[in-house]
């Protein structure tokens, strides 16, 4: 005979779904002191941080969102330098949509070059070769032209 059915409990239940973010941010404690974190994941009711300093659960901290601001909450769980955060206010859509957009980095080439390029060494006697070609070219063709002209071709 089989023993009675167990429902398995999960150890942690989300009220929200969560979105990967590996985003650094401020965190600031109870004292007002700023400590630089990892902000992991975020979701309208919390957030995950990594690299955090000694907390402890049921502290109040303020974490910064990028397009946000700062958010108050307070410290659920701590494990190995991560922790758990609840917001004291959950997230709108509209300011979870900031949140998430505001780590965009647009990469693209707008004119300008943080550093000057470092010319190759042929770049230069490859351009001095293509111009001392293209005038023995224009001599060749002068000289051709006034030999037809004067009918010696």
């Amino acid at each position: 005979m089989k023993p009675p059915y167990r429902p398995r409990l999960h150890r942690f239940y989300r009220a929200a779904s969560r979105l990967a973010l590996r985003r650094a941010s401020t965190l600031r404690t109870a004292d007002g002191a700023p400590c630089d974190v990892w902000l992991d994941d975020v979701s309208l009711t919390g957030c995950s941080l990594s690299g955090v300093p000694a907390l402890v659960p049921g502290a109040s901290v303020l974490v910064g969102l990028s397009g946000v601001g700062a958010r108050g909450g307070r410290v659920v769980w701590v494990r190995d330098g991560r922790a758990g955060c609840l917001f004291d206010l959950p997230l709108s859509a509209a300011e979870f949509d900031l949140a998430k957009q505001a780590g965009i980095i647009v990469r693209a080439n707008f004119g300008a070059s943080l550093a000057p390029e470092e010319p190759t060494a042929t770049a230069p006697a490859a351009r001095r070769a293509r111009g001392a070609g293209a005038i023995i070219l224009g001599a060749l063709l002068c000289l051709l032209a006034a030999a037809y002209s004067i009918g010696l071709v």
